[in-house]
């Protein structure tokens, strides 16, 4: 049976915060944004996915994503990443199998600095 989900969602990230209603939030905390980020403050939250909803609740969290931003989730084995748009089903341990989203992340202004060191370790997400 496939384990549920862990992620971080950063709320500046969505035009459309309803996204979040029904999440189990199981943290919240905020985060000093890069140096020139339009919010000087991110407010994140840290949520479980059941892993029957997580393509389902991926493919809406993009619709409702602003670019700039990317949001992610992780199980035993595979990475869940969401842009605007767009999201990945990605080996989180096989970097190669990364590049596709990383080459889409530049397409909404998240550039390869962040995506290629997305942490993937539950201990490490907040």
């Amino acid at each position: 049976m496939a384990s549920d989900f862990l992620g971080v969602i950063i709320l500046e990230s969505l035009s459309d915060e309803s996204i979040m209603q029904g999440v189990t939030v199981l943290q919240e905390s905020d985060i000093q944004a890069p140096p020139d980020d339009p919010y000087p403050i991110w407010s994140r939250r840290l949520v479980r996915i059941p892993a029957s909803d997580m393509e389902t609740f991926a493919a809406k969290l993009a619709a409702s994503m602003k670019e700039d931003f990317y949001n992610h989730f992780v199980d035993n084995q595979r990475l869940v990443v969401v842009f605007k748009e767009r999201y990945f089903v990605l080996d989180k341990w096989d970097k190669t199998t990364w590049t596709k989203m990383v080459q889409y992340g530049e397409t909404v202004r998240v550039g390869s600095r962040w995506t290629l060191n997305i942490p993937v370790e539950e201990d490490r997400l907040l």
